[in-house]
Order: structure tokens, then sequence, then C-alpha cells
């Protein structure tokens, strides 16, 4: 059984988050205290005996009423095998969740499937004796065994809901279903992590996989069955207790359920050192930070090799960036990608600030949480319904464009140029007109590269609610309509007051006056023939035809090489050193920019 996705509902901040998916390895991101914990320990109530305190309950505030959030509910979607729809009689996607409510000692587990309508009728074994009765007696059904046995009601009950309408709905899961969901592992920062406490929870996932194993199994399951039965033997004194000494009551029963599933109670680990026995405790900083990683790498192997082969296993870290450098980082990511094998049952679930994690996973896989006012809510790529693998192809397009995950993610605006020519022009030409550096703005800048796809990772970016700024040729309206043109970028979510057509009349080329092109060639393209190059030059190529293009036939016929057209611009921008040598429309539409990018 492996999860595919979970949803959560009324745990801390997270009071509505959906189809958070579970991949390999998916990447949480988001400002501190933005959820990033509460959605990993939102995921070991699900997989786990883990249960909720009266403090992951949020309070509703609705006008002057506040009034407490009654249930948290952990839903996920599961793919299961045929070894696991055999099990359990389910399909092969469910829907499995937990819900804990307040006020309530134990979470339930409950399964979506096809229930009777009669919600009386649900979850027949799961109630008292007394219950069961009530209904038999409501819908006239007769037994025939004695009226102390449960299965004397079952059966009947059982039969008669076979011919009654259904419909899909929740109802109790039992341990052909628990015991199937995947193995969790979280793994909290090594910094500050206890060694003790390490060990403890990687024998405890062992213990746990011990008994799921064929040679075990069985006798479990039937020591649990023999042991609950002597405990409710036992506590038939404590039945007839409980009937003398309350009021108006008879029929009490104890019905005890025992596990054994968590009986390690603690573990501390040792080494020798010089032949003295000494508790790793005591070692230092760097060794206990290396005796964790072993620890958890020894866990992993350890419930992934053994066991149940069909099992699947969630690794959940948490901050494990945290005093980690660059370099260990890096390996880190390199360890996680490599247990999460393509086809294996090791899903991941990452939560960290770190780039270097972030950068090394595509967008599709990557889920980043905000914080507004007093709830969390996600946000992954939107899909505009167009095509199945958008979120792949936009990573991919992204990719190839130079962006960056972590830029897609945290900067705050996205310059869209036409070519190289502005990529490498505009940031030092930016820099020099606002006196702010691109990115000390949070601005990337990324070429369209002439390719209308691009249309598709700017409506990505917009609808992620980052800023698209265009600056283009004005002659691009003319030649690119399908790229360039306001009615498409504002289709794909771009306002005409972030778009600057600029030109003079047709190229930026064009921006610059005679007498800048006229320095800019004497310098870095001499003529060899000894003559300078002169403004009215220039001047005569300013008429019908591609201005940038003459410039370069120019300058490469002249010394007697070659110029290619993005050299022009770039050219200008090392000349540069002051705002009064970038043209004014083109500074003007750098400050523009600059306010887009600062916008809250």
């Amino acid at each position: 059984m492996q999860l595919v996705s979970f949803s959560i509902s009324g745990f801390r901040s997270l009071a509505e988050v959906t189809a958070i998916p579970v991949r390999s390895p998916t990447v949480l991101t988001g400002r501190n205290d933005s959820g990033k914990s509460s959605v990993l320990d939102a995921l070991g109530f699900l997989l786990t005996s883990r249960e909720m305190a009266d403090s992951d309950f949020p309070n509703e505030v609705s006008g002057d009423d506040s009034s407490p959030h009654p249930e948290i509910i952990v839903t996920g979607q599961f793919a299961l095998s045929t070894a696991d729809q055999e099990a359990t009689d389910l399909a092969a996607v469910a829907r499995i969740r937990r819900v804990a409510t307040r006020g309530e000692r134990s979470a339930l587990y409950q399964v979506e499937r096809d229930v009777p309508v009669d919600e009386s009728l649900r979850n027949l074994r799961r109630k008292l004796i007394g219950e069961l009765r009530d209904i038999a007696d409501a819908h006239g059904i007769s037994i025939t065994g004695p009226r102390t046995s449960k299965e004397s009601f079952l059966v009947p009950l059982e039969q008669f809901i076979a011919g009654q309408p259904t419909c899909l709905g929740w109802e109790g899961a039992g341990e052909d279903v628990t015991s199937r969901l995947p193995v969790y592992l979280h793994r909290a920062g090594i910094e500050g992590a206890d060694v003790n406490d390490t060990v403890l929870g990687a024998l405890r996932s062992a213990f746990r996989e011990i008994l799921t194993r064929p040679e075990f199994r069985a006798s479990v399951v039937k020591l649990q069955a023999e042991t609950e039965s002597a405990l409710q033997a036992a506590a038939l004194g404590l039945c007839t207790a409980i009937e003398a000494g309350v009021d108006g009551i008879s029929g009490v029963e104890v019905i005890p359920q025992v596990s054994f599933r968590d009986p390690v109670s603690s573990a501390q680990l040792f080494a020798s050192h010089d032949g003295q026995r000494i508790p790793f405790e005591q070692s230092g900083t760097g060794r206990r930070k290396q005796v964790i990683q072993a620890v958890w790498e020894w866990e992993r192997q350890e419930v992934t090799r053994s066991g149940d082969p069909g099992r699947s296993v969630v690794i959940a870290y948490d901050e494990p960036d945290t005093s980690l450098d660059y370099v260990r980082q890096r390996e880190f990511m390199d360890r996680a990608q490599g247990q999460c094998t393509p086809g294996g049952n090791v899903a991941m679930v990452i939560a960290t600030h770190s780039v270097q994690i972030i950068d090394r996973v595509p967008l599709e896989d990557v889920v980043h949480l905000e914080r507004t006012s007093q709830e969390t809510r996600i946000r992954r790529l939107p899909r505009d319904g167009t095509d199945d693998d958008l979120d792949t192809f936009a990573s991919n397009l992204a990719e190839q464009l130079g962006l960056s995950t972590s830029s897609i993610l945290f900067e705050r605006c996205f310059l869209l140029v036409e070519g190289s020519s502005e990529k490498r022009a505009f940031p030092r030409m930016f820099h020099l007109a606002t006196g702010v550096r691109l990115r000390e703005a949070g601005i990337i800048i990324w070429e369209s590269g002439n390719n209308t796809n691009a249309l598709k990772l700017t409506r990505y970016l917009t609808g992620m609610g980052k800023p698209v700024y265009v600056i283009v040729d004005k002659d691009s309206l003319r030649d690119q309509p399908k790229l360039f043109s306001e009615r498409e970028l504002n289709n794909h979510g771009v306002p005409t007051n972030r778009i600057d057509y600029l030109g003079d009349p047709n190229e930026l080329e064009e921006l610059f006056s005679d007498e800048q092109w006229t320095e800019l060639a004497n310098l870095h393209w001499p003529q060899r023939d000894g003559n300078p190059w002169l403004p009215e030059q220039f001047a005569a190529l300013r008429c019908a035809g591609k201005f940038s293009k003459k410039v370069s036939d120019l300058v490469s016929g002249g010394m007697g090489g070659s110029t290619a057209k993005p050299d022009l611009m770039a050219r200008h921008a090392e000349l540069a050193t002051s705002r009064e040598d970038i043209p004014e429309k083109l500074a003007e539409a750098f400050d523009r920019l600059l306010a887009a990018a600062r916008q809250p």
C-alpha cells in the first residue's frame, strides 16, 4: 500500500490543506512558522499510533463567538497492490483517514467504501452487543444463537445489510487495513538530536517491522487475541462492580484491545574507548551527528529489506540541513534521492529552507506553504486544464530557460525579454539606472528564445502570484504577435502596465544616440583602414529595415571581422558608467520594473 497524497483538516494552523503529494521526494518549503513541521506531524498521525493533544485543535472564530474545532482529520489516498486489494477488499485506489475528536482519548481509522445508507447499520463489528440487540430488534431480525454472543447478532445483521441500499461513505477500518499502511520514519534535524532517543526510535521501527514477518505474525495475532479474551474475562468483576455502583444501568461490558506494537521502552548506546565502556551521550557533537546519520540509514535499510516486500516506507525529514554546510547538504540530497529509487517502495517528504535541496527537485515535486492570518495554505504550480503533464512541462521549460526551482518559489518578480541581447545587457544597465541590482530587488531575468511555449511558464508564474514584467522591442508586436501581443500577454496574466514596447521606432538598439554608437564602434570595432567611425554613418542606418542588423553588418565590414547582434547591447552596457548613459525610455522602464518588484 503506497501513499500517493494526503490532506489535512483542522490541525493547528492547517485548517484545510489538500492534496499534498508524496513523491521521491516531495519538498516542503516556506518561511519559519508556515506549518512545515505541522504537515509532517499530521502525516505521522495518519501513519502511526500518534495521538493528538488538546493544543493540536485550533479555535474557529466566527463573529464575536469562539468555538473549538471539533475534529482533526488526515486523509490519505493510497495505491494498493493486488495483494493489498485481496487482503482488504478495497479497490486499486483507496482513501483511508484518521479522525481525532476533541475530548476523545483515541483516534479512529476509517476507510471510504460502499456502506449502508442507514448509518446505524455501519461498523457493526465495532458496536457493543447491546447496540446490536437494539438494531436487530428495530429491523425485526431474529437470531438463532444465544443473545449473549455478538456473533448471534452479527451474522443475521450482515446478511440483512447485503440487501440494503448503499452509498459511498466512511466506516471503521480494521487491522486488515491499518496493518498494511506504510511504515513511517520521522527524522528531526540532526542539531540537538538525542542519540539514545534516535536509537530507541530505530529499534521500535524494527520491532514493528518484525511483527509483520510471516513467521511472527500468526503467533502475535493469536497471542493478542488470547490476551484480550483473558483480560475481558478478568474484567467481568469490574463490570459487576460498575453495575452495582451505578443506579439504573445493566449489561455493562468492557472490551479491551491489546497491541504488542510498541513495547520497546528504552535503549542506551555505549561504545568502548581505551578499554572503557562509555555512553555515546558523552561524545562530542560531531560524533553524535555521525551516529545519528548512521542509525537513520540502518533503520531505513532494515525496514525496506526485511518483512513484507510489498509494504512501502515513507521517510519524513524535518529541516535536515540544519547545521550542515553546502557540501554536506548536497551529500544529504544525494543519499536521499538514492533511497527513493524509481519503482521502489520508499517515498520521502523533506521540510527545508535549503536552496541546495530545493534546486535538486523539479517544480512539480515542491509544495510551498504560506501562512496568512492564522491559517496555512499550500501553493503548487497551477494547471490550466489543457495538458495532463503541464506541471512536468513547466518544470522542464523552466530548467531550459535557466530558472532554478528556488528562484521560481522565492524571487519577487520575473522580467521576460526577447533574447540573449537583453539578458546580457540589462543587469548592468538596470543597476546603473536604479542603483539596485536585479538580484537585490528579487528580480529574475529570462529570455523567451522566441518560443511561444514560454507563455505557459508565464501563466504558471502569474498563477502563483508572481509578477511578470515584459520589456521587448516595439517590432515584436509585428513580428511575434502570438508571443508578445498585448492581448496574448494579458491572457497569460501580464497586465498592460507591466509591458513595455521600446524602440525608435522599432528596436531597443535605436534608443542609443549616434554619438554613443560612434564612441562604442571606435573603441571595440575600429576600422582596419585606420579611419574613425563618424556619427553620420550610424545616422544613415536609421531608415526602413532592421537597425541592429545594419549596425552589425557595418562594423563587421569595417573591421574585417564579424560581430553578433547580442554583442551590440552587451558592449553598450560595458561602456555605460551612470544613469545618463542609459537611454531615458529604458531607464524609465527599469524604474517601473523595480516598483513592480517592490509591491507587497
